[in-house]
């Protein structure tokens, strides 16, 4: 994530600086504008005051909930009904953190709920503006809900070569149901799984190499970019899901080792949410038509 997807670049850039000094792990939730607009009603708000804004509401965080420095949330303006992104300090007065300890999967990612009860905004502390719908969404802004995808597809790439490998260590130290010697079903096996992690390597290596094109253009990103960038991380989503869970799972009958099934809890409970087949028709649509719209309406 950076500040760059809604501040301008003065802003940005001495917030990257000031970052860096201090050290500063991020995290937040910012809702990506919904293809008909936002029909939601909103869960923070923000209100005016003689000295910036007051802050109320609730939002729930997928990670690093309770170790986070600053925490980026949208909210929507009571007075304009502009949606302003905003960073709130930890430790701020009237920010409640509720961790979520009960999790399945991978409990120490974090996640948990943030309540906000007349928290202080400074204007130093609005990002920028959060567009109502995505016909309005400026190119690089655009680009900010597939960027944390694609950072979740490395996540779960990791899962998958993490149980892969502890799985061949455990084979070739002997804690496995066949010593691998020249048993050829064995060595079919890890072929295939090997196989899997590789492409599924070379897809997520390919969108990420052109996220980091399209980021590295910034505010001068052409508008038709960003729908052939979500398309390829839609596609790294939909083979590293598979791999990942198909890995995860073929692993357990190659090594009998306590916790080795922590791979697939945590691969399962991170694409549970995202089913393949809404990528894939997604992707399809956008393949065919060129669809923009498809593409984004793939992340809701």
């Amino acid at each position: 994530w950076s500040g760059r997807f809604y501040a301008d670049h003065e802003l940005a850039t001495a917030l990257e600086e000031q970052s860096v000094r201090e050290g500063w792990l991020w995290t937040g939730a910012v809702r990506t504008p919904a293809p008909g607009g936002d029909t939601e009603g909103p869960d923070l708000t923000l209100r005016p005051r003689p000295a910036g804004q007051v802050l109320n509401g609730h939002r729930y965080v997928d990670t690093a909930v309770d170790a986070a420095d600053q925490i980026v949330v949208d909210a929507v303006c009571a007075a304009t009904g502009e949606v302003l992104v905003v960073r709130v300090p930890a430790g701020a007065r009237g920010l409640i953190v509720e961790p979520s300890h009960d999790r399945l999967g991978q409990r120490v990612a974090g996640a948990g709920r943030v309540v906000l009860d007349r928290v202080a905004i400074t204007p130093e502390q609005v990002l920028g503006r959060r567009p109502h719908d995505e016909e309005s969404t400026p190119p690089v802004t655009a680009l900010a809900e597939p960027a944390l995808r694609l950072a979740l597809c490395h996540v779960g790439l990791g899962i998958a070569e993490g149980a892969l490998t502890e799985a061949r260590d455990l084979s070739m130290g002997g804690r496995a149901h066949r010593l691998p010697g020249e048993d050829p079903d064995l060595f079919l096996t890890y072929g295939e799984l090997a196989s899997a992690a590789q492409t599924a390597n070379a897809v997520v290596d390919r969108a990420t190499e052109v996220m980091a094109q399209a980021l590295a253009t910034g505010a001068h990103l052409d508008a038709d970019v960003p729908a052939g960038v979500a398309a390829l991380v839609a596609t790294a989503e939909a083979v590293m899901s598979k791999a990942a869970l198909h890995i995860t799972a073929r692993v357990l009958e190659l090594a009998d080792a306590p916790g080795l099934d922590r791979f697939w809890r945590n691969a399962r409970v991170l694409t549970a949410h995202r089913p393949v087949a809404h990528r894939l028709r997604s992707i399809g649509e956008h393949y065919l038509n060129g669809s923009q719209r498809a593409v984004a309406a793939a992340y809701h």
